[in-house]
């Protein structure tokens, strides 16, 4: 048979991520016993009472289609969560449900990008960001923040990168993988540029519940000036423990929820309607998300003090998420020769920086969404090479 690949698909790579843990599935079945530290998936059950309703909801028979805009209820829990938690008033005619936080992000760069556009993409940043602007047919342009100013945002940086086909930026704070949360410095700096260039700014919020110490997520959506600019996507799986479910959601003016519903429509019809159901309940478990997060935090503080007494590695505490990004001095090796090394001698698996894009130069991102058990494992196996 013979065909011709899309353009569009033809330069995608896989997800480095997903690559990694399949590499580690790969020699666990051949026997060797590989501490996994790569995906970004909390270790945690989901909150039983999230599985209790998606299962009584199946049961009674609600597993058909409903509309494409979610379940009212649940957008009306979503709007809520938005007013109180974040500042921000959406009607629940702004709020579409979808299949996964990632595929609100396809929605909004299929929605308003065309060929030739160029999407600004703070780097590091999600290894996907790249790839859905590419699928889109628009250019991902890097800014390029470094580790030397702990990765802290300046205007000089985005101006540089601006140019008349510059459309839209895409921002993720709490970052991964960084760990960093954007300042109230920061905030100012890209709300006086979204509203100056008059971009679209797709704002990733999902780990939003999971930040440290003295640090505040805020949306930028809350400034009263640029909320008409902005996308705001948002979801369950990391805050919920809800990563096999694929559930976001995205909050929107009105003129743009109508462009992205066309696309929800003819791509997926709707989010499937039992997990819609489920996630209404999502709302009734803070003191199930505060124990996870309390337990991140146990998790990256042993990390980080456990790291910093390895010869050559430099770790800063991340201010969100479960990531942390470490700088490692050693032998000159770059971030993917570090990665290989590792796995080789110590059969830990980290994720090379490299996969993150710029100003990730000899650092490896390490997920501590896994058991305090496994990551003292991992300590025990690096101090043991790094000498």
């Amino acid at each position: 048979m013979s065909f011709e690949i899309n353009s569009k698909v033809k330069i995608l790579e896989q997800p480095q991520t997903i690559a990694l843990n399949a590499i580690a599935e790969r020699l666990k079945n051949e026997g060797k016993d590989i501490v996994n530290m790569v995906l970004g998936e909390p270790d945690f059950a989901t909150p039983k009472k999230i599985i209790d309703a998606a299962t009584k909801s199946m049961n009674d028979g609600f597993t058909h289609y409903v509309s494409s805009m979610g379940l009212p209820e649940l957008r009306r829990k979503i709007a809520d969560k938005l007013r109180d938690t974040n500042n921000v008033s959406y009607d629940t005619a702004e709020i579409i449900v979808t299949p996964s936080a990632k595929f609100a992000i396809y929605l909004a760069l299929t929605a308003f990008l065309n060929d030739g556009d160029e999407v600004l993409i703070l780097d590091p940043s999600w290894v996907s960001y790249k790839a859905l602007v590419q699928l889109a047919g628009a250019t991902p342009i890097s800014v390029a923040l470094d580790y030397e100013s702990n990765y802290t945002l300046t205007v000089a940086q985005l101006e540089k990168q601006l140019t008349p086909r510059t459309r839209m930026i895409i921002l993720n704070t709490p970052n991964n993988p960084t760990g960093r949360v954007f300042s109230a410095e920061e905030n100012r700096i890209l709300v006086d540029f979204i509203k100056e260039h008059d971009l679209l700014a797709v704002c990733d919020e999902i780990y939003e519940s999971i930040v440290f110490d003295h640090h505040q997520h805020v949306s930028l959506a809350s400034f009263p000036e640029i909320k008409a600019n902005v996308i705001t996507v948002n979801g369950f799986s990391k805050s919920h423990a809800m990563t096999g479910w694929r559930i976001g959601y995205l909050a929107a003016d009105k003129k743009l929820i109508a462009e992205m519903l066309k696309v929800q429509m003819q791509v997926v019809t709707c989010t499937a309607s039992f997990v819609q159901a489920a996630a209404i309940t999502a709302f009734d478990c803070a003191a199930e998300v505060a124990s996870m997060v309390a337990q991140y935090r146990e998790r990256r503080d042993y990390l980080v003090e456990a790291l910093n007494t390895i010869p050559g590695f430099h770790c800063r505490p991340p201010e969100g998420t479960f990531y942390a990004l470490p700088r490692i001095d050693y032998k000159g090796m770059n971030s993917d020769e570090l990665s290989a090394f590792i796995l080789e001698n110590a059969q830990v698996l980290l994720t090379p920086g490299s996969a993150y894009g710029r100003g990730t130069e000899k650092t490896l991102r390490i997920s501590y969404a896994t058991s305090i058990e496994k990551i003292e494992e991992a300590i025990k196996r690096l101090r043991k090479i790094f000498v």
